[in-house]
């Protein structure tokens, strides 16, 4: 039996049954239940019709691939802000994830976000693929010149949260979330359900409490029939990718 579901459409109704059911728990009925931080408490996904989808697409100039739009007619964000405390308990807001139809601001500084970082360490920092992109040029012009080409002809990402993004390739069977600051670029998961399942772990409704004896405290545990949903999986597919593998290790 599949207990997390590999179709994106059901994976999103399971997600969001498992982390609105954490994020409900009654905060008086057990001293030791795992429990969401205050400001999460009772919080809802919000997700987006599918006017309001082709909406956003014509506004951004982006275009969801199919399971993006199933993501954000199901998900998309939550009713609130993420709360970010400091160690002297003042705190600031950024999205959850974005919300397409409140974060235009920030969304639209994201869109932009990869290029401009690249471009930066392209010209400040002397970052340059030989392999894939030919020798280095000399002038800060045609370096710009070459990267902008090789940008724009590169499958688009679109972001979804912070410096996460998902390869926008509709020929792709798995398309991967990438952390991108910069040329520093990191596989956040192979594809949108993966990456969920591995940012947002902790907020699933899948754990139970487990005293470790050999340091004498109780933990949190992934329950195990869980256990093999979350095993590592090769990463190397991905430095296939037209321009944005060159970057991954």
């Amino acid at each position: 039996m599949q207990l997390i579901p590999t179709d994106y459409t059901e994976f999103f109704h399971w997600f969001k049954k498992h982390t609105e059911t954490y994020w409900n728990k009654d905060r008086d009925a057990s001293p030791g239940e795992k429990l969401c931080p205050e400001w999460l408490q009772g919080a809802k996904w919000i997700g987006m019709t599918e006017e309001q989808i082709d909406q956003v697409q014509e506004k951004f100039s982006v275009i969801f691939t199919p399971e993006h739009r199933a993501f954000l007619k199901i998900l998309h964000t939550i009713d609130r802000k993420e709360r970010i405390y400091n160690a002297g308990g003042d705190y600031y807001e950024q999205p959850f994830l974005f919300n397409w139809l409140e974060d235009e601001e920030a969304i639209r500084l994201k869109l932009h976000f990869p290029y401009n970082t690249i471009l930066d360490d392209v010209l400040r920092m002397g970052f340059w693929q030989n392999r894939t992109w030919g020798e280095r040029p000399d002038s800060d012009e045609d370096r710009t010149k070459i990267f902008t080409e090789l940008y724009n002809t590169a499958p688009k990402v679109v972001p979804l949260t912070g410096h996460r993004f998902l390869v926008a390739d509709a020929t792709l069977e798995r398309k991967p979330v990438l952390s991108v600051l910069g040329a520093d670029i990191v596989c956040y998961g192979l594809d949108l359900r993966k990456y969920l399942l591995q940012e947002f772990n902790e907020h699933l409704d899948i754990r139970h409490r487990r005293y470790d004896v050999e340091n004498e405290q109780w933990e949190w545990v992934l329950n195990e029939e869980y256990k093999t949903s979350f095993l590592y999986e090769d990463q190397s597919g991905v430095r296939k990718v037209k321009f944005w593998g060159d970057f991954v290790m």
